[in-house]
């Protein structure tokens, strides 16, 4: 009998009025408002967690994501799904509670806690005259000729796609070196999920990271003159630049300093995105421009217009909550940081 009293009050206090319960519950809470006020002070972020711990977790990662050549996600997410119909279905929302809490800490310290580093503009030497509006005209003028020029001797070569795929990561691997100093083994087997292509095509993505799998994943329609940026991009994210506007600083770096012409013209040719106009436009001769149309095609017979802008405003949501100010604003700030670094960019090479 009094061992019975006794495990009764055990279960008691370990069952539904213990507040022990609540543990992982309201450390997400708290983990989520801390991010979303901007209270993780940002150089200790930098000096301890990006450049010492996160290194270490992604060698780690790349262990596992490297290991197939399939996307951890096409497993994931019917996993995933399956499971929380079946939580629903039984009503435990406690314990599914429980998860979606526990996936967002692994998610946010593994990875997420990186948005709250320095900024990358910091980290460069900006030369602000080369950002006003007629240094910009110049560097237009400057993307036109190289466009022209490497549509020429890229045409001359045979298309590689192992080959420049491989330069890509190595290009951003040696960015990310120079810049902070830190290099290590991360995931580099870009991959294509089939269950991703669904979403890619209709909402107009080009590429994510996937930050539970720490593996970067591509559209299977991309154009090979959009492949190259694209992955640079993601890789940027695999390293730790979680920020749009840094990831596509760093695939340009990486792209424009490379000896590929085939990398080299992808580089470009992002960037022109960003930079053009209908008289820009006359600058550049008929292969680019025909390259252009070609993205531009290939975007119009995939995507859905509302649920690109459904995506939109979600990832424009998600980046402020953690702490990226301008939204997906911040994608475009490329320009204005290459054409700002273009006297520092040698050292990149």
């Amino acid at each position: 009998m009094v061992k019975g009293k006794v495990g009764g009050s055990r279960n008691s206090a370990a069952g539904a009025g213990s507040p022990l319960k609540w543990v992982v519950p309201a450390l997400a809470v708290a983990t989520f408002t801390a991010s979303w006020a901007g209270l993780y002070p940002s150089l200790f972020v930098e000096q301890w967690y990006a450049r010492r711990l996160f290194p270490l977790i992604s060698c780690f990662a790349e262990l596992i994501a490297d290991a197939v050549s399939f996307s951890w996600l096409d497993m994931a997410v019917p996993v995933v799904v399956v499971s929380v119909a079946w939580l629903i279905r039984r009503r435990r929302w406690k314990l599914l509670l429980d998860l979606g809490a526990a996936f967002y800490l692994i998610l946010f310290w593994s990875w997420a806690l990186n948005y709250h580093r320095e900024p990358l503009s910091s980290k460069l030497q900006i030369d602000a005259s080369n950002s006003n509006s007629g240094a910009i005209d110049a560097f237009a003028t400057r993307a036109a000729g190289e466009l022209n020029r490497l549509y020429k001797e890229k045409e001359g070569l045979p298309y590689d796609d192992a080959g420049t795929m491989e330069e890509a990561g190595k290009r951003v691997r040696r960015v990310i070196w120079i810049i902070d100093g830190q290099d290590w083994d991360a995931a580099h087997r870009v991959k294509v999920s089939w269950i991703a292509n669904a979403w890619f095509h209709v909402a107009g993505i080009e590429g994510m990271f996937n930050p539970v799998g720490h593996e970067p994943v591509v559209s299977d329609t991309l154009l090979d003159t959009e492949r190259p940026f694209v992955i640079a991009h993601e890789l940027a994210h695999v390293r730790g630049y979680p920020d749009e506007g840094d990831a596509n600083v760093i695939a340009a770096f990486a792209t424009l300093m490379s000896n590929n012409p085939a990398v080299q013209y992808s580089g470009w040719l992002s960037l022109w995105l960003y930079l053009r106009n209908r008289d820009r436009d006359r600058l550049l001769d008929s292969g680019p421009r025909e390259d252009l149309q070609r993205i531009f095609s290939r975007i119009g017979r995939e995507r859905i217009e509302w649920v690109n802008n459904l995506q939109s405003i979600v990832l424009d949501w998600f980046l402020k909550a953690n702490s990226v100010e301008q939204g997906i604003r911040s994608y475009s700030r490329v320009v204005l940081l290459v054409a700002g670094t273009e006297p520092s960019w040698d050292r990149f090479r």
